[in-house]
């Protein structure tokens, strides 16, 4: 790991090798070392990315203030937050607030994936249905020749779990090239994949399809004859 003092910005972004520091004006922009810190926050507003005070002595930089990063020991009532936004509002800036951690888009992702997955289940129900209905007579065969009920459930399991694996595998790709896509000019975004959630599409939902093809398929239990013409 590289020392802070040789360091000319510490940053919580992984995306910034290569990134050179200067003023613009007079075309003095030289390259910098950049070392990633994971004590940084990655909040929008928060400063993620700060430059080294012997960076700033060697480039000839002054600090100057430019926002204030207020701490509380305890949680800020309602009351001082609307009294903290009446005030800077009279100042003409603005201000920002965080009580803690924000799970709104835990919670949104988690919500999102339980959907998703009982469309998927509804999805793969009808097309297990729709398979069966055109293999009944290969089914009824099967047992002609002596396969036994747990062979025949087998099968019908091991196609829904497959169909389901298939389509969680795609799905996931597709929505992260989706994402790649869009955050191209900034793919740290993508730096801390939700892997509870891809656990649930890619292994929880070809398990589950796979327990309920295996339970509730029902398999022809008598042997039909094909009516003569």
């Amino acid at each position: 790991m590289t020392s802070p003092s040789r360091s000319g910005i510490l940053s919580s972004r992984v995306d910034l090798s290569g990134a050179q520091l200067g003023t613009g004006f007079k075309g003095d922009f030289q390259n910098v070392v950049v070392q990633a810190s994971a004590l940084l926050p990655n909040y929008t507003s928060a400063p993620n990315t700060l430059i080294t005070l012997p960076a700033m002595a060697a480039g000839g930089y002054t600090a100057e203030p430019v926002g204030w990063l207020v701490q509380a020991d305890h949680p800020i009532t309602s009351a001082q937050i609307t009294d903290a936004r009446h005030r800077a509002a009279a100042a003409g800036i603005t201000i920002e607030t965080r009580t803690g951690p924000d799970r709104t888009l835990q919670h949104l992702r988690d919500y999102a994936t339980l959907a998703g997955m009982l469309v998927a289940l509804g999805v793969l129900a009808m097309t297990i249905g729709l398979i069966r209905s055109e293999t009944t007579g290969d089914l009824r065969t099967l047992a002609a020749v002596g396969a036994s009920s747990a062979t025949r459930r087998t099968l019908n399991a091991a196609s829904a779990g497959a169909l389901a694996l298939l389509g969680g595998i795609l799905g996931t790709a597709a929505a992260y090239l989706a994402l790649i896509a869009w955050h191209w000019h900034d793919i740290s975004y993508l730096n801390k994949p939700p892997y509870a959630n891809l656990a649930l599409l890619i292994l929880a939902l070809p398990a589950v399809a796979v327990a309920g093809a295996w339970l509730l398929g029902r398999t022809p239990i008598n042997i039909a004859r094909r009516p003569l013409e």
